[in-house]
């Protein structure tokens, strides 16, 4: 196990804790994910893709601050499992003893603690998270089960600050692409969301799919950034211009490809400067979508621990294309790479880190060609 693996912190960026969240269950290790912001501490236990418990240092988030709230028991069942409580005996052992909860009362409510306690994060849009391999909760009590997943898409739809949006989603003249789902348990989309789904249809900007929808533009904001983070839409790049290879950037194969790796790697060095190793699974997902659009092109190649793609197999690669087609479909298939890491970035960090990218790779560019994304 690399240490990466094992301990790493970040900072919290506009509703970061979806992808923080995303990155957990494709890590799939046990381990505690902490999160500081606002003056609070949150911990969530997760194991195998789910969370099992969650602590949190705000005194309303105490369960018998929570059944208080939800009418579940009484002031004064409360102040006298706090007082059996302070004696050594658990707070909801004391509940269930008394008979103001049953068995099933209690492990709802628990679920339903660790529930709204996460849930409240994906308002934060400053703070820093850390996760810890392996770390387990200090105190035997009830453990819950609650998906990943699940939680991620509740969390989503559930923000309340709409301009979270704004900042996360891409400029107007983007073009997405419908993707089918993936997974043997896809998410369930609701109806408002299915209809949004159905304006994406590769052709339309943003900015169209925005104007055409009922539901407004940080509403449909709002479905679209969910859509984009379980799967279901890509980003299309720009096609190469007309003219080919004779207008694609020039020199040899090996060429193009450091061309491409020079802006690649930048995207990757501050994407991991700002989010930590949450950037490689961001890029890695990134390129996992091209790979549908260019499997030939990209088969077997892997990102690197700088963020660029292996030269020799993708020269390999293109030994499948006839030779007066290998540079189009060499710069066709690493621009809308590009295109799709450029979005990736954009959506976690906004519109300000994507300009300081961008300019970098302009500069980058003077070297060589002109950055197709410019």
């Amino acid at each position: 196990m690399s240490e990466i693996e094992s301990a790493f912190r970040g900072r919290l960026k506009a509703l970061s804790l979806a992808d923080i969240l995303e990155f957990m269950r494709g890590l799939n290790r046990k381990g505690l994910l902490t999160v500081n912001a606002e003056g609070t501490s949150i911990g969530l236990y997760l194991r195998a893709g789910r969370i099992v418990h969650a602590t949190s240092s705000r005194p309303g988030d105490r369960l018998g601050e929570f059944l208080l709230r939800w009418g579940l028991i009484s002031r004064a069942e409360h102040d006298q499992a706090v007082r059996q409580a302070s004696q050594g005996q658990r707070l909801g052992k004391s509940l269930v003893a008394c008979g103001a909860l049953t068995p099933r009362a209690l492990m709802e409510a628990r679920h339903r603690q660790v529930r709204e306690i996460a849930l409240s994060m994906f308002e934060w849009d400053t703070g820093e998270y850390s996760f810890v391999e392996g770390e387990e909760p200090m105190e035997e009590g009830i453990r819950v089960d609650l998906s990943i997943l699940d939680l991620v898409v509740e969390g989503i739809r559930s923000v309340r600050r709409l301009s979270l949006f704004r900042e996360r989603m891409p400029s107007p003249d983007w073009v997405f692409e419908p993707l089918q789902p993936s997974g043997a348990s896809p998410v369930a989309l609701e109806s408002h969301e299915e209809y949004v789904l159905a304006l994406i249809d590769g052709h339309r900007t943003l900015g169209a799919i925005v104007e055409r929808s009922e539901f407004g533009d940080l509403e449909t904001l709002r479905i679209l950034f969910l859509l984009f983070i379980i799967g279901r839409l890509k980003t299309k790049a720009e096609e190469v211009p007309r003219g080919g290879a004779e207008a694609s950037p020039g020199g040899t194969l090996e060429e193009i490809v450091g061309h491409y790796n020079r802006m690649l790697g930048q995207v990757f060095q501050h994407l991991m400067k700002e989010t930590g190793p949450i950037a490689e699974d961001l890029l890695a997902k990134s390129l996992r979508e091209m790979k549908t659009a260019h499997p030939v092109l990209l088969g077997r190649v892997a990102l690197g621990g700088d963020g660029t793609l292996d030269l020799a197999l993708l020269r390999e690669n293109l030994r499948a294309f006839p030779a007066d087609r290998r540079r189009a479909a060499l710069v066709q298939g690493l621009n809308e790479l590009l295109y799709a890491e450029l979005l990736a970035l954009r959506m976690t960090l906004g519109t300000e880190h994507e300009g300081r990218v961008l300019r970098t790779i302009r500069g980058t560019s003077a070297a060589g060609a002109s950055a197709p994304y410019a």
